[in-house]
Parts: structure tokens; sequence; C-alpha cells
């Protein structure tokens, strides 16, 4: 039996936590579907919510076989820092960190199609909301969603962040005159709310939804097929 430990953020909304769950219970049922018996999944949050991935590592015996998954779209300080530590601190000795699930080019196709749900015809001017990392590794790993978008959409995409983090996604909707705003966060929160507060949004510039709502299964089963693939890429390593 391998375990795999879906680790997310952690929010206090509830349509993100709704989004997170319908994930995660994808993640079990692909598995399930395509290696009956071989997994079991559990769910761990660095922040917010409850149970910490500290909290989960402690179940395991020194012989079981452990993936964390990152329910995160890019690398950071939670994938580099914290699964790190906690890695080192598991009782399992084999333990593997898989990595996080952007860039990926499924997940720029879900994004498109939250532009074309918000109103996007292929015409007018998008620019891509990512929540922000500290992190070299994961401000690269924005910048390379963006491109695989704009290469899927034959537009340039330019990205900022939501987070106090330069490009600020503010000042790159202003300079580029954005009609829609390109939500590249996993699901509705506190970041999806700073965008509604943008200067024009919901006036002269459009803000898609993220890329689970609750209710579609679909997206959900998306997402969880891109962790699937990084759960399978950790093991064969």
């Amino acid at each position: 039996m391998k375990h795999i430990i879906a680790v997310a953020h952690g929010t206090d909304s509830h349509d993100g936590r709704a989004t997170i769950d319908s994930i995660r219970a994808s993640l079990a049922q692909q598995l399930e579907a395509e290696h009956a018996g071989e997994f079991t999944v559990y769910e761990a949050y660095v922040d917010v919510q409850e149970p910490s991935l500290d909290q989960v590592a402690a179940e395991f015996g020194p012989e079981d076989e452990v993936v964390m998954v990152p329910l995160l779209l890019s690398t950071g300080y939670h994938t580099q820092v914290d699964m790190q530590k906690a890695a080192e601190s598991f009782p399992a000795r084999n333990v593997r960190i898989a990595r996080a699930l952007g860039p990926s080019a499924e997940l720029a196709k879900l994004q498109r199609t939250r532009l074309e749900e918000a109103g996007w015809d292929g015409y007018g001017q998008i620019v891509m909301a990512a929540a922000g990392s500290s992190r070299a590794d994961g401000q690269e790993d924005v910048e390379l969603q963006s491109e695989i978008l704009s290469t899927l959409i034959s537009q340039y995409v330019p990205h900022g962040f939501v987070a106090s983090i330069d490009p600020r996604i503010a000042d790159v909707a202003e300079d580029y005159s954005a009609e829609f705003v390109s939500s590249y966060l996993m699901g509705r929160g506190f970041f999806q709310g700073l965008l509604g507060q943008l200067d024009g949004a919901g006036e002269s510039m459009v803000i898609a939804e993220p890329l689970v709502i609750p209710g579609d299964d679909e997206a959900a089963q998306i997402v969880a097929s891109v962790a699937k693939q990084r759960v399978l890429d950790a093991l064969s390593q």
C-alpha cells in the first residue's frame, strides 16, 4: 500500500475548502480506478486548516511508503521548506515529495475555459494573476505558466501577483489596459476576493473564475489528473 498525502495550503473560505475536497476525492477515485487497492489518499494542510502535515506524518510507521503531493500551483516556500521539513521528520523512511501541479498545459486549458465563460471571444487584452511567491523558482513557475497560456491562446499574456510581490497584478492590469484577468488560483478565497477589488473590476475589466469552483466536477477531475501524474512521476524516480 502506498500512502498519498494531498497537501493543500488551507483556507477559511467555504468554497475554497469545497474545491480542495473535490480535487482530493477525485485523485483518490482516479488512483483506485487505475491501480485498485494500491493507494490510500490522506488530507493535510500547511496552514489555516487541520489536520496539519506534521499531524498526518506522525501516523506512519518506518516501513510505510509515502508520497506527498502538493495541491499547490507553483514551487515555493511550502514545497521547498514546509514539506521538506516534514519529510525529514517522518517516522517513515521511504518518503517522496512530488512536484507542484504547475506549470501545466492542462491547467492552461482550464484557464482558457474560465476566460471563455467570462465572455472572452478571442479578442481583448488578458493578464494572468497568481498568488505570488517570495522564492525565485516559484516566480519562474508562474512566468512559465503565463507563457504556456500565451501559446495556447495565441496572445501574449503578461502575469502579475496578487501578493505584495513585483510585478503586481494591479500594475500589470493598468499597464496593459487589461480587459480580462485570468485567475491562476486553485479556487475561491482570499486572493480571488482581492482580484475583485482591482480598479475596473466588474466594469472595464472582467475577472475570470479560478481553476476549480464548487460543483464543477470536470474541472476538479482535470486538476486531480495532474496531481495523479505528479504522484506517479515521483514513484518512478
